[in-house]
């Protein structure tokens, strides 16, 4: 069963170089992300069951799809952390996130780039 669906106007980043061992960059981006939801009204009470969240990435003019594997590989953990901090979640452990899935949408790109969150009850995504 769907929970919730949102689209944001964040580009979701490959940052194929992998992960520096500062959080600085990180962190100023989760903050970035933070604010940006409180901006767009996207704070909310936590799920109050365990959920499976389903992450797409919209491309934008002139980007081409990733690897499969590079989805999730970037940028999402500051989002995710972000959607913790305004509500979503009351933590991003396996309690209350149980699963996330990435895939990307080349057919929208008229809204990209962006990103498409879904988040269903544990158990109950339908795709």
């Amino acid at each position: 069963m769907l929970l919730h669906s949102v689209i944001l106007p964040i580009e979701l980043k490959n940052v194929n170089t992998g992960r520096t061992r500062h959080f600085g960059g990180s962190n100023r981006e989760r903050k970035q992300y933070a604010q940006l939801l409180k901006t767009l009204g996207h704070r909310r009470k936590p799920f109050t069951v365990q959920t499976d969240v389903v992450v797409t990435r919209i491309l934008g003019s002139n980007q081409r799809l990733w690897d499969a594997s590079s989805v999730l590989r970037g940028n999402w953990k500051e989002l995710e952390d972000a959607l913790v901090e305004a509500g979503w979640w009351w933590d991003d452990d396996v309690t209350w996130i149980r699963l996330v899935l990435g895939t990307q949408d080349p057919t929208r790109r008229e809204l990209g780039p962006a990103i498409q969150i879904d988040v269903y009850e544990a158990g109950r995504i339908v795709y």
